[in-house]
């Protein structure tokens, strides 16, 4: 059995300038929810490059997913492009031509997974040992719902204290 997410959120950007925006606030209000504050400034910095990069170069509508643990936070950012992206490298006045870089650079580990037409360009970053919620994924049974991400790994959406209704009835 291959290593497994245990908690998943997505959404439809479409193609527009906004989707950039959109992602940082999507990503940063997941994170938050689920009790990772701290990996928030990296998680942002990265999505909001991956979405430009998508933007650019692909030229097609964009979704991004946000999935957690085995230690990991993964997201990642889906285009209806094909081909792998490359790092480039750029000149000192240049004012794009870094983003790949600086993914190789922040994340933990990061690839690129071929989506139907399209790819995912994903990246990972350490949850650290602390997260009080690891302890209880339940992601090791063979009768949960689950779904494989285009980097190969599994996601269960589960539910969590993040879930919660707080608002008034």
């Amino acid at each position: 059995m291959g290593r497994h997410m245990c908690r998943l959120a997505s959404k439809e950007l479409g193609f527009s300038p906004g989707a950039v925006a959109e992602s940082r606030t999507f990503v940063a209000t997941t994170l938050r929810r689920w009790g990772l504050d701290e990996l928030v400034t990296d998680a942002v910095l990265l999505t909001s490059e991956l979405v430009t990069n998508a933007l650019i170069h692909a030229r097609t509508e964009v979704q991004v997913a946000v999935a957690v643990a085995d230690g990991s936070a993964e997201i990642g950012i889906t285009d209806g492009a094909p081909g792998v992206p490359e790092q480039r490298t750029a000149s000192y006045s240049s004012e794009g031509g870094r983003g790949l870089r600086l993914v190789d650079a922040v994340a933990q580990e990061w690839g690129v997974a071929n989506v139907g037409s399209g790819k995912q360009v994903w990246f990972r970053l350490d949850i650290g040992e602390n997260w009080p919620y690891r302890s209880s994924c339940p992601c090791g049974g063979e009768d949960l719902d689950r779904v494989r991400l285009d980097s190969g790994r599994w996601a269960v959406p589960a539910a969590g204290p993040w879930d919660e209704d707080d608002s008034p009835s």
